[in-house]
């Protein structure tokens, strides 16, 4: 079997609270030459998609640790509980 061409997709969503989330994909493909190492390519196509996704999804998650933070601004930490078990979440 003569393999011309592979191609990988990789995905992470995030929930963002408030019934929100963010879905980022990647889809990257390429073509074989002759010779060449299949599973290095594939390998290749792999860690490049996870890091792009990764790279896309850090300002989404800076930004709600940032608002995570203005909410308890202040709050001790027995009081971060209650609000914790009134609202579902958990540090």
């Amino acid at each position: 079997m003569k393999v011309k061409m592979v191609s990988v997709e990789y995905q992470r969503k995030k929930n963002l609270g408030d019934f929100n989330s963010a879905a980022v994909t990647c889809s990257l493909w390429a073509d074989l030459d002759e010779g060449d190492d299949l599973d290095a390519c594939m390998s290749g196509l792999w860690n490049m998609a996870k890091a792009n996704v990764k790279a896309q999804l850090l300002p989404l998650v800076q930004s709600q640790q940032a608002q995570d933070e203005r909410t308890y601004l202040g709050l001790p930490a027995e009081l971060r509980e209650v609000v914790d078990a009134n609202t579902g979440t958990t540090d």
